[in-house]
């Protein structure tokens, strides 16, 4: 069997069987390292094409450096962060409108739901409410929210323990709702 090194030597050189075979060898660990740092899967695979397409262009690997699995290694997690970078998070805000002319005279419960939640929703802090947008909407985990926001997953957990607290407040009017 051909050493990483060797193969390495062979891409310098223009081999593209070479890369062939270090993709095949490495691939699933630049994939679990880029996955542990992205959650977003179409992101992930565009990370783990961009680090072996910069194998292939740049051809920069020293062998005297250390073993290729952890220049790889290394490699990835550096344009992880460059992906992580240019993908900055977008403030999303959740518009709950309801036309005040229903088609009846008299709204459904669900449009009266829509509006009091809506209500309910614009009485909360802006930042409690985003939390509880990208989880409960979008179906976010607290760790991609914290990603996504820039901000400590202690401050998300806080964020949407006191953005539910408001919510409850706000809706206590309904028999479901615990206070």
């Amino acid at each position: 069997m051909v050493s990483d090194e060797e193969l390495m030597m062979r891409v310098a050189a223009g081999d593209a069987d070479a890369l062939q075979e270090l993709y095949q060898r490495h691939a699933p660990r630049v994939t679990a390292i880029a996955r542990n740092m992205i959650r977003d899967s179409d992101a992930v695979k565009d990370v783990v094409q961009d680090v072996f397409l910069r194998v292939w262009r740049t051809r920069s690997y020293n062998p005297a450096l250390g073993p290729v699995a952890h220049w790889l290694a290394v490699v990835t997690r550096h344009i992880a962060v460059d992906h992580l970078r240019r993908a900055k998070p977008h403030k999303q805000v959740l518009q709950l409108e309801v036309d005040p002319r229903a088609p009846s005279d008299a709204p459904s419960d669900a449009a009266l739901l829509r509006a009091d939640l809506a209500r309910a929703l614009r009485a909360i802090r802006a930042e409690e409410r985003d939390v509880l947008v990208l989880a409960y909407v979008h179906g976010m985990t607290l760790r991609e929210i914290a990603e996504r926001l820039q901000i400590p997953l202690g401050t998300v957990k806080t964020r949407l323990h006191r953005g539910l607290r408001g919510l409850r407040q706000q809706l206590a009017e309904y028999p479901e709702v615990e206070p």
